[in-house]
């Protein structure tokens, strides 16, 4: 675990992907947002907890176009852009919502030749190490290391394993899992149990875990696995349900404050993790961070979109 004794403003860092979303807005035609799990935690971290912690984006864009435009769109929300590579004639990836009749929504992506793909394209472990190691915290989910290629992921995972080794920061792993984007089960599960092993902690919906394991299990089961596999700190998610906390021997459930009936789920989990790890980053323990996080979710589900209007927006004291 990070030293939480440093002073503030405490450094994070989320690496991965954000995607031009554009979604239904009648008449046949489309509104444009930014959006991408990782992203979407970058920006709630930095709602939520500035100015107490830096927060920083990872990714790959192009030069020009969208690239920028998403750029500036980062910067509006207080998120630090210096770790953006930017590549020449590459663009963003980029994601088409539809809903069906009875509002179910589906999605057709375009994301193959993104940027982000070769984020890490050409740097060592050592490369990786140096950067880094100037973050207090790392978050990354499955979906950003699924994008990447194999040497690009596994010295990615190599420097984490360092860093937290030298326990220079706090690494955060969400597996977020997309099969779409891995080419087998085994693969994301192998992947998945080696982060289990490198993370501070892991925050891990029972949904993607029976996906990931093809078999569904209760919290219990899941949180002894991955601690099986070398979590200090797992969160096992539930939805809009309780959440189940394992660190060494001891077990905590935490409920959320108030049943809801949300709007929109889409951001919950995003949103969730940036309350539980800024909440640890800052010195809470995982009790209060788990409280934090259900009522930052709350808020968030009660709003269209996995990113709410600034406007609508408020803190939690």
């Amino acid at each position: 675990m990070s030293d939480n004794t440093k002073k503030a403003p405490l450094k994070a860092v989320c690496i991965g992907e954000c995607m031009v979303e554009l979604s239904p807005a009648g008449d046949g035609l489309f509104r444009q947002a930014f959006a991408g799990d990782s992203y979407n935690t970058a920006t709630y971290l930095a709602r939520q907890f500035a100015p107490d912690v830096e927060v920083s984006y990872l990714t790959a864009l192009g030069t020009s176009g969208l690239s920028l435009q998403m750029i500036d769109h980062f910067k509006a929300e207080g998120i630090g852009v210096d770790s953006i590579r930017k590549l020449d004639g590459k663009n963003p990836g980029l994601y088409r919502i539809e809903n069906d009749a009875s509002g179910e929504r589906f999605f057709d992506y375009w994301r193959g030749q993104s940027a982000a793909r070769d984020m890490f394209a050409g740097q060592s472990v050592a490369d990786l190490v140096e950067e880094l190691d100037a973050f207090d915290a790392i978050y990354l989910s499955g979906i950003s290391l699924a994008i990447l290629d194999e040497s690009q992921r596994s010295n990615l995972m190599q420097a984490l394993k360092q860093l937290v080794a030298e326990e220079s920061c706090l690494v955060a792993y969400d597996p977020n899992h997309r099969p779409a984007l891995w080419s087998s089960p085994e693969a994301a599960r192998a992947v998945s149990e080696t982060m289990a092993g490198i993370a501070s902690l892991c925050l891990v919906g029972l949904e993607d875990d029976a996906a990931i394991m093809e078999e569904a299990c209760d919290a219990e089961a899941v949180a002894s696995r991955w601690q099986a596999w070398g979590t200090r700190e797992v969160v096992v998610k539930d939805g809009g349900a309780n959440c189940l906390i394992r660190q060494g021997e001891a077990t905590l459930t935490i409920a959320p404050q108030a049943a809801l009936s949300p709007v929109d789920t889409t951001g919950a989990g995003d949103s969730f993790a940036a309350g539980y790890v800024g909440a640890r980053l800052t010195g809470k323990d995982p009790a209060e961070a788990a409280a934090l996080a259900h009522r930052i979710a709350g808020q968030v589900i009660m709003h269209p979109g996995a990113v709410i209007a600034r406007d609508l927006w408020q803190t939690i004291d």
